[in-house]
């Protein structure tokens, strides 16, 4: 079982990594599908009708001056293409550092309630795994454990709501710093799916609740 749940957030990590690169694959993996279906379907070309135009394109002399111009212009087409996607999948710079002040607190304020959510919903599924065998020491452990995950959220709601002194006088980016390990497991875990409010209303009633 931890083998197959290993494996699991392996293969997540995996693809929420390299989903740029997939879906461009996968297009042209399409693209080339669609291509041949069509010029089977029209024009009765199957594989071995392929096989066959390509061994008369190798058996035909080839003209080697026209050959280099061929491949140097679809070098460079591939380079630009790169050039593109790179672009695409890292920006040239930092995202923290192109993030406004409203959009780092935004980020950070998501972050926080969705930690407090993902925490609470493992201790409720810690309870439920063990609801045949529950005593006091399991409901006692599971309220403590619910204390420090509310401690924490507040914690860090109070930046938020009330920076002191040296908060206000810190670089942004430490103040609303969020870890990136943490969130990538809450992207993996499906957190972030949630639609929730992260507005500073919702978090000053979270953070003033008794």
């Amino acid at each position: 079982m931890n083998l197959l749940r290993g494996l699991r957030a392996l293969l997540n990590e995996f693809f929420y990594r390299n989903y740029p690169f997939i879906s461009i694959c996968s297009c042209l993996v399409a693209l080339l599908t669609a291509y041949l279906h069509y010029e089977w379907k029209v024009h009765n070309y199957d594989l071995m009708s392929w096989k066959h135009l390509s061994e008369a394109c190798y058996a035909t002399d080839i003209d080697v001056f026209q050959l280099c111009v061929l491949l140097t212009i679809l070098v460079i087409n591939v380079i630009f293409v790169g050039l593109i996607i790179g672009a695409y999948v890292h920006p040239l710079g930092q995202r923290d550092t192109e993030l406004t002040l409203l959009e780092i607190k935004d980020r950070f304020s998501r972050f926080i309630l969705l930690r407090l959510i993902a925490r609470l919903d493992r201790i409720q599924g810690k309870l439920a795994a063990k609801r045949k065998s529950l005593n006091f020491h399991h409901f006692a452990r599971a309220h403590h454990s619910m204390v420090k995950a509310v401690a924490v959220f507040r914690k860090d709601a109070r930046k938020l709501l009330l920076p002191n002194e040296s908060e206000i006088m810190q670089p942004i980016e430490d103040i609303y710093g969020v870890a990136d390990d943490e969130e990538r497991a809450l992207r993996r875990d499906g957190y972030y799916k949630l639609p929730i409010d992260i507005t500073d209303a919702t978090v000053k009633s979270l953070f003033i609740a008794q």
